[in-house]
């Protein structure tokens, strides 16, 4: 199994974007949205949206430890501007 770390671009803000399409259970995962972002992130689940998602500012990480494996095909990202990132490392079950 390969470590899960990427980065994922929101082309179109609005559009929520899966973090991975392919399974990868982790037991920890950290999302940092890039510093040269021009606006919020958001994190969340299939329904995340500016209303609704983990709000990261440029710049701001997010790390979070499950008790058990997710799968991180669950996490999704969104903007409020087009074409801002988030990075992401998980730890591999």
């Amino acid at each position: 199994m390969t470590l899960p770390i990427g980065t994922i671009t929101i082309t179109t803000a609005g559009t929520r974007v899966p973090i991975v399409s392919s399974g990868h259970a982790v037991s920890a995962v950290s999302l940092k949205a890039r510093p040269t972002n021009t606006g919020p992130v958001y994190i969340g689940d299939n329904t995340v949206a500016s209303d609704n998602g983990y709000r990261l500012e440029p710049g701001d990480e997010l790390t979070i430890s499950f008790k058990e494996t997710v799968d991180l095909r669950r996490f999704f990202v969104d903007a409020d501007n087009n074409n801002d990132s988030v990075d992401y490392a998980g730890v591999a079950a």
